[in-house]
C-alpha cells in the first residue's frame, strides 16, 4: 500500500526534514507500506537526500484551487492508500479533494506548530477566516490528526472543538546513531579551534517567526559584557538582507557569521558551546531535540508549542520570555561565563528516535487503512 506525503516543496525545514527521514525509512523498512513524497515547488536544498526508491511526483500547482484539481487526479490516478500532509491549509484541500475522487484515501493531517499562530500570521483577515472556517468543518472528517507535542494537540483541540481521540501525539522521528553516539568532528571553520571563546549557535529559517534577527540585536548588548562571544548563524532566508545591514551598521561583523545551510549542521551545533532557538511559535522544534542531544547548553523561548514540554528536566537549559531581548541578554551572558557541561542522558529523548517514531506511525497506517 502506498503512503503518499504531501509538501509543497524540499527547500531546508523542520517539517521537510521530518517528512523525508519518514519517506527513506518506511521505503526500506519491512512494512507493507511503499512511500511516496508529492511536491510542487521547484529547488530545494534537501531533495539530496531522498533515498533512490521513494517515489518522486511533482504536481503542476499555482494557487488552491489548482492544488486541488491536481490532488483530485492524482487519487484517481495514483491511488495512494494513505495521503498525509504537512500544513494546516494543505490539510483541507487534501480533505476537499477527495470529496470529489473516486478514490477514497485515508487522510492523516500532519498538525507541527500551533494552530492559532499560523491563523494569526495569515496575510489578511480573508486568508485568517478562511483557515479556521475550513478547518473547524473539515478537520472532523480527517481519518486522523497528528500533533508533534501535547501542546499543538490541546491548542487545536480547544480552537476547533474537536474530539481528544481526534489527535494523536506522535513526536517527530529526529534522532539516529549519530545522535545517540553525541559525538561529532568539529567543523573546518577558525572558530572552532580558537581557546577562550564562547560559540553560540543558531540554526534555522531565516524568515521572522524564528527571532534571528532579534537574537542578533540581543548578541550586540552581550558583547558589551563579553567581548569573547561569537555568534554562528547557519540556514538561509528572506531575512539574512536584513540582518547582514544589522551587521555592518553596527560594527560587529568579525563577530557574527552567517554560513548558509550546512549538510553536516549537527557538528557545528554539537561543538558549539551555546545553542539558541529564539523562535516566536513552534510545534515540536526539531533542532532543539537536536540540541538536547548534544552538551551545548541551551536557551530557548518558551513559545507555544514544544519547548517547555521538551526541555522539562533538562540540565543547563533555560527557557525566556517571547521577544524580551533583557532575559536573552541575561541568558547569554550566564551561560557564557559557566564551564563546559557533559550532559547525562535524557530519559524522554528516546521518544524522539526515528525508530520509535516510524514503529508509532506504522501503526497508525496499519490501523486506519484496516477500516
Amino acid at each position: 500500500m502506498k503512503i503518499s506525503f504531501i509538501i509543497p516543496s524540499f527547500d531546508v525545514g523542520g517539517t521537510e526534514s521530518s517528512f523525508i527521514r519518514m519517506a527513506n525509512y518506511i521505503n526500506y523498512s519491512d512494512s507493507q507500506f511503499k512511500a511516496e513524497l508529492v511536491y510542487w515547488f521547484e529547488g530545494g536544498e534537501l531533495r539530496k537526500l531522498i533515498d533512490p526508491g521513494v517515489i518522486i511526483t511533482k504536481l503542476n500547482v499555482s494557487n488552491l484551487f489548482s492544488l486541488m484539481i491536481q490532488l483530485i487526479n492524482y487519487y484517481n490516478t495514483s491511488k495512494p492508500a494513505v495521503v498525509h500532509t504537512s500544513m494546516y491549509m494543505i490539510g483541507n484541500i487534501a480533505l476537499i479533494s477527495r470529496i470529489f475522487s473516486s478514490h477514497k484515501p485515508k487522510i492523516i493531517i500532519g498538525a507541527r506548530s500551533d494552530f492559532d499562530s499560523i491563523c494569526e500570521i495569515s496575510k489578511n483577515f480573508f486568508d485568517k477566516f478562511l483557515l479556521k472556517q475550513l478547518s473547524y468543518f473539515f478537520y472532523k472528517k480527517a481519518d486522523q490528526i497528528v500533533a508533534v507535542s501535547e501542546g499543538v494537540k490541546e491548542g487545536l483541540t480547544k480552537s476547533l472543538k474537536l474530539e481528544s481521540s481526534k489527535v494523536k501525539v506522535i513526536y517527530n522521528g529526529i534522532l539516529t546513531k549519530k545522535h545517540r553516539d553525541s559525538y561529532s568532528v568539529p567543523p573546518n571553520h577558525h572558530w572552532f579551534g580558537m581557546e577562550n571563546i564562547c560559540l553560540i549557535s543558531s540554526i534555522g529559517r531565516l524568515s521572522p517567526e524564528k527571532g534571528i534577527y532579534e537574537l542578533v540585536c540581543a548578541f550586540k548588548k552581550a558583547l558589551i559584557s563579553n567581548n569573547k562571544l561569537r555568534l554562528m548563524i547557519i540556514g538561509e532566508g528572506k531575512e539574512k538582507t536584513r540582518i547582514i545591514k544589522y551587521l555592518y551598521d553596527n560594527s560587529i561583523t568579525e563577530y557574527v557569521d552567517i554560513i548558509g545551510f550546512k549538510d553536516d549542521y549537527y557538528s557545528y551545533l554539537s561543538n558549539s558551546d551555546i545553542f539558541i532557538l529564539n523562535s516566536y511559535y513552534e510545534g515540536m522544534p526539531s533542532i532543539l531535540v537536536e540540541a538536547v542531544s548534544t552538551n551545548a547548553k541551551i536557551i530557548s523561548t518558551n513559545c507555544m508549542h514544544g519547548p517547555s514540554e521538551l526541555l522539562q528536566g533538562v540540565p543547563e537549559s533555560k527557557l525566556i520570555d517571547i521577544n524580551n531581548e533583557d532575559q536573552l541578554v541575561d541568558a547569554i551572558n550566564k551561560f557564557s561565563i559557566t564551564k563546559k557541561i557533559k550532559r547525562e542522558k535524557v530519559e524522554h529523548l528516546k521518544n524522539f528516535y526515528i525508530e520509535e517514531s516510524i514503529k508509532k506511525y506504522i501503526e497508525m497506517f496499519k490501523k486506519i487503512t484496516a477500516n
